[in-house]
């Protein structure tokens, strides 16, 4: 005879109280889901972000249009906030004080989130995604990369790549100017760091790039759902077992996104490893990247492994020139639509200029270009939002934050507060006077980013972005074609939508034609 109906045991049922009670109140608390308690319960919390939802947080705000989410919550609230995905504690981070606090003074209770380092099919442990010691070391190794010597090396080879992009563009038809800088980045970082038998590999590194946005773009928008909410279940188990910071490979989910991902992977990873044996074989000059880290060597005499080289390389042509390449981009695009600061940046370039591409001084002599920079870094920073995961517990000002938090710091959208600036989403570049410099709280401005994990090539980005836009906004008037504004895509980088602005170049009657250097 069968059991009656209401106590029969649907093997789904039982599988979701399997789930509930064993993950998400056994691993996690009994007491503690959606984090009313558990590990937040122990010292004091910050003030929660409002509207958020009792099971699902703040999971769709973050899955959707996270710029505008933490927009709102920086300019309602501000400060430090927090709130939960699916369970999973994040805090919103807005106070310049707790933010140097978790970059500087308290940064080795911080790691690189778990996101970011789940590229690890991309970046593997290079410089980008790497943490603590094995960080330290790579960052001892890849500092003479990046010394003041070869800053002009690199100028020199910015100033050659400019003055071909200024002889192949044809003026007064619309072009993509983010594919033209794109390409300009690459070609002057290739030149410089690995010698020119590597341009070669431009359109898989392309390819490489956009499958990598992609990618993160579609897993971030799983958040909301059942992938975020096993995540969080996933990040509350290795939390309680020590390991707040384990990552994970979401390649390895049989999805079109993910292998395609691997699949463009392979192919940059065939190049690289290629390049790596020439270079063993007939090792580069001393500017060539690959020559150095096959020379390098660590406290104790140890070379670096083939896959820690291949690490580092793909980490520099990844993201070496596409965050040069969004900074140069937005600039030319906010001098577009602001035609009187480009007529003042014009007056300056015509009085200080006697060459058609500036030097690597150019910010030095070019006051109002130096303004104009800042600004664009102020409104679209290529790093938009740092994120770490806390693996130690600490106080940050009246609050602790335990192991297993998400600490999330939008620059975005604190260089365009109003606690800070004067008509935040205007571009004001003379709003940048000593005074102002002075008078801002250190985290109130910081495209780096900062800290020991400050970007290590950012003085080369400011470098290039000076020369490339002093001499475009010299030889051509920047005119925008009617239509919709330009929307920035949120991938790993802040990148124009599309990967396109197109723009209108018309020459200039004053402006000397291009002639090498």
């Amino acid at each position: 005879m069968g059991c009656p109906r209401d106590e029969r045991r649907d093997p789904a049922v039982t599988l979701i109280s399997a789930v509930r009670a064993g993950i998400l109140r056994g691993l996690i608390g009994p007491r503690s889901f959606p984090f009313e308690g558990g590990v937040q319960a122990r010292g004091a919390r910050p003030p929660r972000a409002r509207d958020c939802r009792r099971w699902s947080g703040h999971a769709a705000e973050l899955a959707g249009d996270t710029l505008a989410f933490y927009d709102r919550c920086e300019r309602e609230q501000g400060g430090v906030l927090y709130t939960h995905v699916w369970g999973l504690p994040v805090w919103l981070v807005f106070e310049p004080a707790a933010i140097e606090q978790i970059l500087v003074r308290q940064h080795r209770a911080f790691a690189k989130s778990v996101g970011l380092r789940s590229t690890v099919r991309a970046f593997g442990d290079g410089l980008l995604t790497s943490d603590r010691e094995l960080w330290r070391r790579q960052r001892r190794i890849i500092q003479p990369t990046f010394q003041p010597r070869r800053l002009d090396i690199y100028g020199k080879e910015v100033q050659r790549a400019t003055l071909r992009l200024l002889e192949r563009i044809r003026a007064d038809e619309p072009r993509n100017v983010h594919a033209d800088v794109t390409g300009l980045c690459f070609d002057a970082l290739t030149r410089a760091m690995f010698g020119e038998d590597v341009a070669q590999a431009k359109d898989v590194l392309a390819a490489a790039a956009e499958a990598l946005h992609g990618f993160h773009d579609h897993y971030s928008r799983q958040v909301g759902g059942v992938r975020g909410v096993l995540f969080s279940a996933f990040r509350a188990a290795v939390t309680r077992c020590g390991k707040p910071d384990l990552r994970v490979d979401p390649t390895f989910i049989p999805t079109a996104h993910a292998r395609a991902f691997r699949g463009v992977m392979h192919e940059i990873d065939r190049f690289v490893y290629e390049l790596i044996e020439r270079r063993r074989q007939e090792p580069g000059d001393e500017n060539d990247l690959v020559t150095l880290l096959l020379r390098a060597r660590d406290e104790a005499g140890r070379a670096l492994g083939v896959r820690q080289i291949r690490d580092e390389v793909v980490t520099m042509f990844l993201a070496g020139h596409e965050t040069g390449a969004a900074a140069i981009s937005w600039a030319l695009y906010l001098l577009a639509q602001n035609p009187a600061c480009q007529r003042t940046l014009q007056r300056e370039l015509d009085e200080a200029l006697w060459q058609t591409v500036p030097d690597q001084r150019a910010t030095e002599f070019l006051p109002y270009l130096k303004r104009v920079l800042s600004e664009s870094l102020r409104l679209y920073p290529p790093a938009y939002r740092i994120s770490r995961t806390c693996v130690q517990r600490a106080r940050i000002g009246d609050f602790t934050i335990e192991p297993g938090t998400e600490v999330l710091i939008s620059q975005w959208s604190i260089h365009r507060s109003a606690r800070y600036y004067e008509a935040p989403e205007e571009f004001r570049p003379e709003r940048w006077t000593p005074e102002l410099r002075e008078a801002l709280p250190r985290f109130a401005w910081f495209p780096f980013g900062g800290g020991p994990r400050i970007c290590i090539g950012d003085s080369f980005a400011l470098m290039e972005s000076a020369i490339v836009v002093a001499a475009l906004v010299r030889a051509f008037e920047l005119e925008l074609p009617s239509g919709a504004p330009v929307l920035p895509f949120q991938g790993v980088t802040l990148l124009p939508a599309r990967n396109e602005i197109r723009m209108i170049l018309k020459r200039r009657q004053r402006a000397p034609s291009a002639a090498p250097l």
